[in-house]
């Protein structure tokens, strides 16, 4: 790919939340997006949230997850796709351990989100707690 703009990326970048990494940031994407790798040694996840400026994308690499978009349940496996478009209600939660997924991110903005959300929620807050306090800052607005 010499020659042709492409960037690659083999690894990723650590972003100081445990389980996470950076795949491709803005930078490499030329703002079009973000792609995240989530991988979950214990059952759990995020509480319903919105993003109103974003869409996201989840791709299932290994395990299982219950994901909520606006007010529906499904069950996600391996090879599974789902795509949330901005202003839709959606959470997710691993039920089974270790699960992995990919998480695209379009337009990018949330790279600094998921970075202080690990902070706080490594200082002891829940993760609605650490989400609630950063949504006047960032595009991440838990709803019930």
């Amino acid at each position: 790919m010499s020659g042709s703009g492409a960037s690659r990326t083999t690894s990723g970048v650590d972003i100081g939340r445990p389980g996470w990494t950076m795949l491709a940031s803005s930078n490499i994407t030329n703002g079009a997006f973000e792609l995240f790798r989530e991988a979950r040694e214990a059952t759990g996840g995020p509480p319903p949230h919105v993003h109103r400026e974003r869409d996201e994308a989840f791709y299932v690499l290994e395990g299982r997850y219950l994901l909520v978009k606006d007010r529906d349940e499904m069950e996600l496996l391996p090879g599974d796709f789902v795509f949330v478009p901005r202003g839709t209600r959606h959470g997710f939660r691993t039920l089974v351990a270790p699960s992995r997924t990919l998480i695209l991110v379009a337009p990018p903005g949330l790279e600094a989100f998921f970075r202080e959300i690990g902070v706080r929620m490594g200082t002891g807050e829940s993760a609605l707690e650490a989400m609630t306090a950063l949504s006047a800052s960032h595009d991440a607005h838990p709803v019930e």
